[in-house]
């Protein structure tokens, strides 16, 4: 686990090169989950935040980026594993409106649906926002932390040994759309950028500009 920003945590998986999770310590008795990673890393990550935090009781929020399982395959085992804590714990699953419709489609078997769907620019808890840029998947969001001027976005671009590029185009539901809606990026402030995928790390507006300059239609 690592924290990249006052009181914003990476935290993986056991498997090298897994889609980690972020949480965010709202306060002492509230967590804001991101993406959940995949099944096979859940019980890592959930041993990691019980280390941490002491109690999955003060995770009150898990926000979805995009439906691909590896963003989405804990959840129901991290579900199953706050319900164990205090039955009665009421967990906001929360996604895009847009993205909402194929999660139930995708994750039905594990008997779960998004419980708040958000807008563009809709907030989550204060001075966090959800940016929509769809393309990679119809509803996927970025979250911008306003006062720590982070920006995670998700699957938006990969960082590979340090060369930015987007996901294979064949990852997209609409490519085209996925270039035209990357200079949303660009109208919000932020100083640092993380994607998902290829060890997390910051990497500057600056990089990212010149990546969405050449990319963007």
């Amino acid at each position: 686990m690592k924290e990249i920003a006052p009181n914003l945590y990476i935290v993986t998986g056991a498997v090298a090169f897994s889609v980690p999770v972020f949480v965010f310590e709202v306060n002492e008795n509230e967590l804001l989950m991101i993406d959940t990673g995949l099944r096979k890393d859940a019980r890592s990550i959930i041993k990691k935040i019980r280390t941490k935090w002491g109690s999955l009781e003060k995770i009150k929020k898990i926000v979805i980026t995009h439906r691909h399982i590896d963003h989405i395959g804990g959840l129901r085992y991290i579900m199953d594993k706050i319900e164990e804590a205090n039955k009665q714990a009421n967990v906001e699953i929360i996604c895009h409106e847009d993205e909402a419709k194929y999660l139930i489609e995708d994750i039905k078997v594990q008997d779960l649906k998004p419980t708040r769907t958000i807008k563009h620019e809709e907030y989550i808890t204060k001075g966090v926002k959800a940016i929509h840029n769809p393309g990679h998947t119809f509803g996927h969001i970025c979250i911008l932390f306003e006062d720590e001027k982070l920006l995670l976005i998700g699957d938006t671009i990969m960082n590979t040994s340090g060369v930015l590029m987007p996901v294979f185009k064949k990852f997209h539901d609409d490519y085209k759309q996925y270039t035209k809606t990357l200079k949303v990026l660009l109208e919000y402030e932020w100083d640092y950028a993380i994607p998902s995928h290829n060890r997390p790390t910051k990497i500057t507006r600056e990089k990212i500009e010149k990546f969405i300059k050449k990319t963007a239609k």
